[in-house]
């Protein structure tokens, strides 16, 4: 090689390595650290008076350079000290030990009178620092958030404990205290389940019962509220929550919701839940409330405030008050979570007229028992025999070591009219199927489009029918194709261009008494689906469709 080529050829490697070196500079200047925490939560166990316990948790920079952070604890809590605590490190790993002091009736004193309450500390401590906060809390259950800023972003931890007074050496615990048992036709029964658990320390011998009315009492005017459960027993365990069948109308869900016990509770990120509602009010009811800062509430698009809400949900163990002398109509509840685990369990609207059921409705078995560890499940029976339609409801009264707790019952007795079937008759123009109870509207569509009648495919369910959700259908007038689903989204279907027309009927998405599968299948080349209770299918096979699952159950 000639010396004038290697000359060329230095000049150039050169020339790279300088154009290369402020894109270095940039890159280690772009490098940030990124704060990741675990666990994200700890549950402590319970805490009788004078005890304590604590947890530890690691945070770690998942990123370089140094990572600073602080916290000034648990939103509510207050403290003496004029700042949190905070720490500066240069290295990949630090600690936050958390611990929980119920204090004992002597030292608590001190602070002043907690009434039914109980004095509680809470202790943030670091390599660098320590934060000591206090609060008054009720016993039983309790979820605190922690929210922990730093240049490497900002998280929330959570802290979960149960406090047993020293006074109260058996602590009932009781899942639900709210307890809806749905809709039901005349003379047909339901039954719930209820769960109960001791958590104090010595043996909790308990007995339950039916509310007595008291002297006097109108059954009409038993209660204005009707409580609506968001629970979805289709996805407990699951990980992930749909809004449950019967909510399909009234109830949406956007962003990640995950479930916890079969109630929606949010992930990162924001989330939220729009209902639509009639009624004069509202109060919204969740299981845990460790970060209310985080969630926003809006009543037919208004902000409501936030004032007091602590205090609310703490005195009233759990229920939110959102509104009340509403305009007796329609109105939409939009509630919002940013970052936030909280728990909703579902909401009571006012201003509906419940009737205490009649004697001998509300049955619950076993009505005795004793334990000290183990968990007891209680089933809770409403017989309709006899009622007319309407909302009834119960009190069911627990004694426990000389303590009451109350669970309520509400259920809705649906009309005779609700248990009627419709029939569905199927039309087809090539491979649009089009499947209809034959209302006025889509006879104009047979005569124009020259559909022709296959007969009855299968009986959907009247609307309000209990246990069912309206099936409905879509249509693109491009492709001339429809498409059928229980959900509105459409389940996942891609429904650009697709016209929503309403619901055909009601289809129930669990197996009920004297119901069939409502199969649905597939054609890949085609995009189009075809349903029918025939398993096998034999004919639709033929023209390239495959099986897809089950779109519900039909009569």
């Amino acid at each position: 090689m000639s010396r004038t080529k290697k000359k060329i050829i230095f000049a150039v490697v050169i020339l790279a390595v300088f154009i290369q070196l402020p894109t270095l500079g940039n890159t280690s200047e772009l490098l940030q650290p990124v704060l990741s925490i675990s666990p994200r939560e700890i549950n402590l166990g319970t805490i009788a008076s004078g005890e304590a316990s604590s947890g530890l948790f690691t945070l770690r920079n998942m990123g370089s350079g140094v990572l600073e952070w602080s916290t000034s604890g648990s939103d509510g809590w207050l403290s003496a000290q004029k700042a949190g605590i905070s720490n500066v490190t240069e290295k990949k790993v630090d600690y936050l030990r958390v611990e929980v002091r119920l204090l004992a009736t002597e030292e608590a004193g001190k602070y002043g009178e907690a009434g039914a309450l109980h004095f509680v500390e809470m202790n943030l401590e670091s390599e660098t620092g320590r934060l000591v906060c206090r609060q008054r809390l009720s016993e039983g259950k309790h979820k605190e958030a922690i929210r922990i800023s730093s240049t490497g972003g900002f998280r929330t931890i959570f802290v979960s404990f149960t406090l047993s007074s020293a006074a109260e050496t058996a602590l009932i615990d009781l899942n639900p205290v709210r307890l809806d048992m749905g809709s039901i036709l005349p003379g047909e029964s339901v039954s719930k389940r209820i769960m109960l658990t001791n958590k104090g320390r010595k043996m909790l011998n308990w007995s339950v019962a039916v509310q007595k009315p008291t002297r006097g009492e109108i059954p009409a005017d038993f209660k204005n509220e009707r409580y609506l459960s968001f629970h979805n027993e289709d996805v407990a365990g699951g990980g992930n929550y749909l809004v449950p069948s019967h909510l399909g109308e009234m109830m949406e869900i956007t962003g990640k919701w995950t479930e916890n016990e079969g109630y929606p509770s949010g992930e990162d990120g924001e989330n939220t839940i729009r209902l639509r509602f009639s009624g004069t009010g509202i109060i919204l009811c969740l299981a845990t409330y460790p970060d209310i800062r985080n969630l926003n509430v809006f009543l037919n698009g208004r902000l409501v405030s936030k004032r007091n809400w602590n205090s609310a949900l703490k005195e009233k163990k759990g229920e939110l008050p959102i509104a009340e002398g509403l305009d007796d109509g329609s109105h939409v509840l939009t509630i919002t979570t940013k970052d936030s685990r909280l728990v909703f369990e579902g909401v009571k609207i006012l201003g509906n007229s419940v009737t205490r059921a009649p004697a001998g409705r509300t049955i619950i078995v076993p009505t005795s028992g004793a334990t000290l560890t183990q968990t007891n499940y209680l089933r809770v029976t409403f017989n309709s025999r006899g009622l007319a339609p309407g909302l009834y409801g119960d009190n069911i009264i627990f004694t426990a070591n000389d303590t009451e707790a109350t669970v309520e019952v509400f259920v809705e007795v649906m009309p005779e009219s609700a248990a009627k079937e419709i029939d569905v008759f199927r039309y087809s123009r090539g491979d649009d199927y089009l499947y209809t109870s034959q209302t006025q509207k889509d006879t104009l569509k047979f005569s124009r489009n020259n559909y022709t009648k296959d007969g009855i495919a299968f009986r959907l369910f009247a609307p309000g029918a209990p246990g069912t959700t309206p099936f409905y259908r879509w249509y693109h007038d491009r492709k001339r194709d429809h498409f059928y689903h229980h959900e509105r989204s459409g389940g996942g279907k891609n429904l650009q261009g697709y016209e929503f027309e309403g619901s055909i009927g009601n289809i129930a998405t669990s197996k009920l008494t004297n119901t069939r599968e409502l199969y649905r299948w597939y054609n890949p080349s085609t995009d189009r689906y075809f349903y029918t209770t025939d398993s096998r299918a034999a004919n639709i096979r033929k023209k390239g469709y495959s099986f897809d699952g089950i779109a519900g159950y039909v009569k």
